[in-house]
């Protein structure tokens, strides 16, 4: 457990493009990885890249230092100048032994991401333990230590309520879209067809809603979004074309300035009265502030998105209390159950010395006693030795293991 070791350069400690310096593309990574394992002499190593954080999580005999550092993170990006490279180095977070171990724990259960509470990260570890794997990088070491993530986090995002309330702006979005109870029979207009609305739009298919038009500047990126959920596609620019009216409209555009303004929406809605629920993702607005302060709409543009997510955000950190002995019993179950398995590992040669022992004593120190016995005596030996062999081998092997585990329980 001492061996395992973390380099970590991550959001807090750098801005995210000095993170993104250090980042492997899917194609170079196996072969990297592996020049550096074998140049350092690591016997397990993993890698982990986020959009906010670069983890390099490896197993070797000797402490990580600054200068250590600096050697795996030139060999990483080897491209990068020497002196930028000692700079990171010395600023990065070094974990080594329990300390590690600790930190991994605490990454897998989102204490240590940019929002807490985001469950995307354990995906993301496991993701990429399996690609270590499978370039044959990782060992039984980073295994365990894996496991013990995922087990941690799943137990924090069940027992506490670390992400019980939503931050997300689409998930904030889709809240207040049930909230106003907008019915799967209902016609939802979507503006826009990048990823914030792509995910509402999924949303909006798990949840069986069918009358659901997108309407985008770019025609085909509509009928691609369409296409993929159901949906219809209307270009922009035959938007005052459409006569089938709306009870929602939800919108997400890269434009400089409203694309819905008074004119437009009183042709979209055709002469309906009854409110109408509008969500404006976008920044700046995609809708006109005459059209958001109607008395027929209920608007929800970001300013409303981004207080919820603060409260919730809020509510968040307050429930981090709730996670450190969680985090502390994760550590502790972990210390066990590699202790146990490192008495596994000590004692895997004992049942072949012992059968060996038994083979000598059968086959030569006792071969002439055992000729002068009669059929029934050596069946009745037979087991006798079998017998013992059993004992010999269990017995020792679980008081081993019971005097290490109390030892970890002790300490």
């Amino acid at each position: 457990m001492n061996e395992i070791r973390v380099i970590a350069i991550t959001h807090r400690d750098f801005p995210l493009e000095t993170v993104g310096q250090f980042y492997l593309s899917p194609e170079a990574r196996a072969e990297r990885l592996k020049a550096i394992r074998d140049a350092f002499g690591m016997d397990e190593l993993m890698y982990l890249a986020t959009c906010n954080r670069v983890e390099i999580i490896f197993t070797l005999r000797h402490y990580v230092c600054p200068g250590l550092t600096a050697s795996i993170l030139q060999a990483l990006q080897p491209e990068l100048q020497e002196t930028q490279v000692r700079q990171v180095a010395g600023a990065a977070a070094r974990y080594n032994g329990p300390e590690a171990v600790e930190h991994l724990l605490r990454v897998a259960s989102s204490l240590e991401s940019a929002v807490i509470g985001e469950r995307e990260i354990i995906t993301q570890l496991r993701t990429s333990y399996e690609a270590s794997r499978e370039a044959g990088l990782t060992g039984d070491n980073l295994r365990l230590v894996v496991k013990q993530c995922v087990k941690t986090a799943k137990e924090i995002f069940t027992f506490t309520d670390l992400s019980r309330k939503p931050v997300s702006v689409v998930s904030l979005a889709w809240q207040e879209f049930l909230n106003f109870g907008i019915q799967p029979s209902q016609r939802v207009l979507l503006i826009g067809a990048g990823q914030i609305i792509r995910t509402f739009c999924k949303f909006l298919n798990e949840n069986g809603y069918h009358r659901v038009v997108i309407v985008n500047r770019t025609p085909g990126h509509a009928m691609t979004l369409a296409a993929e959920f159901g949906a219809r596609a209307v270009s922009l620019a035959d938007i005052t074309s459409y006569e089938e009216g709306l009870d929602a409209l939800v919108s997400c555009t890269a434009a400089p300035g409203a694309v819905v303004n008074e004119s437009l929406y009183t042709s979209l809605i055709r002469g309906e009265s009854g409110r109408k629920l509008i969500i404006d993702l976008a920044l700046p607005a995609d809708i006109d502030a005459a059209v958001a302060s109607s008395a027929e709409v209920h608007y929800v543009g970001m300013e409303t998105i981004q207080s919820r997510a603060s409260e919730n955000i809020s509510s968040r950190e307050q429930a981090l209390a709730e996670c450190e002995p969680i985090i502390t019993s994760g550590v502790r179950e972990f210390e066990r159950m590699f202790a146990e398995r490192e008495v596994e590992r000590a004692m895997r040669s004992i049942p072949e010395a012992i059968k060996e022992i038994r083979s000598t004593a059968l086959g030569s120190v006792f071969a002439r006693d055992l000729e002068q016995l009669d059929e029934n005596s050596r069946e009745v030996l037979e087991k006798i030795i079998a017998y013992m062999e059993k004992k010999y081998i269990s017995v020792p092997m679980k008081m081993a293991r019971e005097v290490l585990l109390d030892a970890v329980s002790r300490n």
